[in-house]
């Protein structure tokens, strides 16, 4: 008989961004094994803090995506920074998780996002009481992270997240890391579960590769903008070239400030508004560069662009430091400069236009994406341990 697999994850399509992209393909590929798959995640309210149109104001309510039964639950929508919102939305949608599961609970395993970590911490709690094997899939250390952004100092809440944490990782039945920097960390606290690297691979498949530039220059940003990934301040602190063009696509807190910010000011960037996935995949090839900005070093995070956009044969510039900066490096996917240095990155982008004959060819790149950023073998590896 298939296992059936519960996966509670805080995002998920339609629902756009990195998050709910990632819980998709795992979703859908272990269904695709064999499993018997059901996602446990909130009414759809990311990014905009509101619930989507067409869904009801509370849950739970069941869907059908990609053939994914995908139960919506109720949760306090919100898009607002402050900290005592952030945490009435996590604790609304972890209250919903635990009521359901202890309602309507077929599964033999349960597969948790982790952030959020509150999410994680009663999700894993229910699942233990339930005497259900708890696999704990993070992909941002928290309350580590919230430290590094800046949107929390090391008190009493941190002290608190900070016992969460460490529960977790202590109680878990497996642990996924979507690093290595993460599984690190995981060892240092104290975690005694079988480790897995799972890293952000997609699923794509391009029609058409890039080009290498032979004068002008187009570059794009595809993604988030908010305060991690600092797209305002990178549009004030970049110079282009003569010739070159930034296009930037997106939703988020700082989508407003950024269009504001454009119409102000007579620079060769361009805010082209939001496209599904789908859509911004066909307009890949026109481009030439892509910035992937992490504004601040966050330890254990590697932007999943990373591994995306080398199959369109598009070289990356990554602006951060850390294990994202080694993958750039070890394979051979662009350059990167530090977060925040803005000299070193525009010096950069003029080196680039004055001697376009050091950019990796479009061709290798995407066989280099084939041979390392795909889905199966991390997959195989994962079906694996959750026999176990």
């Amino acid at each position: 008989m298939a296992k059936h697999i519960c996966i509670v994850s805080n995002y998920y399509p339609p629902e756009m961004g990195a998050a709910a992209n990632r819980i998709q393909i795992l979703a859908e590929s272990l269904q695709a094994k064999g499993m018997q798959v059901t996602v446990l995640c909130p009414l759809p309210n990311y990014p905009f803090g509101e619930l989507f149109e067409g869904y009801p104001k509370a849950g739970p309510y069941t869907e059908q995506i990609n053939g994914i039964r995908t139960v919506r639950l109720s949760t306090f929508a919100t898009k607002s920074t402050k900290p005592w919102l952030r945490f009435k939305a996590m604790g609304a949608f972890a209250k919903s998780v635990s009521k359901q599961l202890r309602q309507q609970h077929p599964y033999d395993i349960v597969i948790i996002q982790c952030s959020p970590l509150l999410v994680g911490y009663h999700s894993l709690r229910t699942a233990k009481k339930l005497g259900l094997k708890a696999v704990i899939n993070i992909s941002d250390i928290w309350p580590l992270a919230a430290v590094e952004l800046g949107a929390m100092r090391k008190g009493l809440i941190y002290a608190w997240m900070r016992k969460m944490e460490k529960f977790i990782y202590r109680h878990a039945d497996a642990i996924l890391g979507q690093s290595k920097e993460i599984l690190t960390h995981v060892q240092k606290e104290g975690a005694t579960a079988p480790l897995l690297l799972y890293r952000n691979f997609p699923r794509v498949s391009a029609a058409s590769l890039c080009k290498t530039p032979v004068k002008d220059v187009k570059v794009v940003y595809a993604g988030l903008l908010g305060a991690a990934q600092g797209i305002l301040e990178l549009c004030k602190q970049i110079e282009l070239p003569a010739n070159w063009e930034l296009h930037i696509y997106g939703q988020g807190n700082e989508q407003e400030a950024i269009a504001s910010y454009l119409n102000a000011n007579s620079k060769s960037i361009i805010y082209m508004g939001s496209l599904t996935k789908e859509e911004l995949h066909g307009k890949l090839s026109d481009y030439h560069l892509a910035l992937a900005p992490l504004k601040t070093r966050i330890y254990g995070s590697v932007p999943s662009k990373l591994f995306e956009l080398p199959h369109f044969g598009l070289p990356v510039l990554y602006l951060g430091a850390g294990e994202g900066a080694q993958v750039v490096q070890q394979y051979k996917l662009g350059w990167s400069v530090s977060g925040s240095d803005w000299k070193a990155m525009n010096a950069l982008l003029v080196q680039l236009d004055g001697d376009k004959s050091q950019w990796p060819r479009p061709e290798e790149l995407q066989q280099t994406a084939r041979e390392n950023f795909v889905p199966e073998p991390q997959l195989e590896r994962l079906v694996a341990l959750l026999d176990q």
